[in-house]
């Protein structure tokens, strides 16, 4: 079995897959450690190109992020992602936030944004929450994915009818 096929496995057993993202290794392996005790199969990434990359080669349920970091902020990688993956909830975590670091979380669409130091009680329900919408998302999509086209909920019109309405 491949190391990526174990991780699937231990993944679905899980509360969730959360790639944890902080150029802060001590604040990594504080997060991971509580992170794993509460369930939660983590994988770690120190930078936003390498959190980047993992997003491309795994599937992540959630994202925890700081938003200072030196190669990619937070806010960029949050970005970055949503390319990637639109559904895919991003929480930032901030030690030192600015003035203008809430709004351009809320701009930018965060799941949540956290100030360090974030209570690991805090952290988890914030991650408990996140899984459980993206879970409702994907279960959603595939609900309603065959009902997607355009073409197949187009109503035909009678022959003879005009497509714009008259204003008579």
């Amino acid at each position: 079995m491949s190391k990526a096929q174990a991780l699937e496995e231990q993944a679905a057993a899980s509360h969730g897959r959360v790639l944890l993202v902080d150029d802060q290794p001590e604040l990594r392996r504080l997060f991971r450690r509580s992170l794993n005790k509460a369930g939660y199969v983590v994988i770690e990434a120190w930078n936003g190109r390498v959190a980047v990359e993992l997003a491309q080669q795994l599937s992540f349920d959630v994202v925890i992020s700081d938003v200072h970091m030196p190669d990619m902020s937070g806010i960029e990688l949050l970005e970055t992602l949503a390319e990637l993956d639109r559904d895919l909830p991003v929480i930032l975590t901030s030690g030192s936030p600015g003035p203008h670091t809430p709004l351009e979380v809320g701009e930018h669409e965060a799941f949540a944004y956290l100030v360090k130091p974030v209570p690991f009680d805090v952290m988890h329900e914030t991650a408990r929450k996140a899984v459980q919408v993206r879970r409702q998302r994907a279960a959603s999509r595939e609900l309603f994915e065959p009902y997607a086209s355009v073409e197949r909920l187009r109503v035909p019109r009678p022959p003879g009818e005009d497509d714009e309405p008259s204003s008579t």
